[in-house]
């Protein structure tokens, strides 16, 4: 495995664990780019609201199911590839996930 692949499997386990840990909700657009496909599909029959801005919002508990299910379901195989991957985005929004 190349270091870009190394870097972006670390950072989006990082992510991930981030999620499981967040206690607030957060906006659909927040979550990186690369992974918001997978998680529209987890939401689907899930409720979701939107803010005052009119942002979609994502429950926290459902941000944490998803991410187990992508840690434990899928062992990290969801279908995208590494490249896709913004090392700087998945870091970002790890740093975020955990702030109340």
């Amino acid at each position: 495995m190349s270091f870009e692949h190394h870097a972006a499997c670390a950072a989006l386990r990082a992510y991930l664990d981030s999620l499981l840990m967040a206690a607030t909700n957060q906006a659909f657009s927040d979550i990186p780019a690369a992974l918001r496909l997978n998680l529209a599909v987890f939401m689907e029959g899930k409720t979701a609201y939107q803010n005052r801005t009119g942002q979609r919002m994502v429950y926290a508990a459902d941000l944490a199911a998803w991410a187990n299910d992508v840690v434990h379901g899928s062992d990290l195989a969801i279908a995208l590839p590494l490249a896709s991957l913004s090392v700087a985005e998945l870091q970002a929004a790890s740093n975020g996930a955990t702030q109340c």
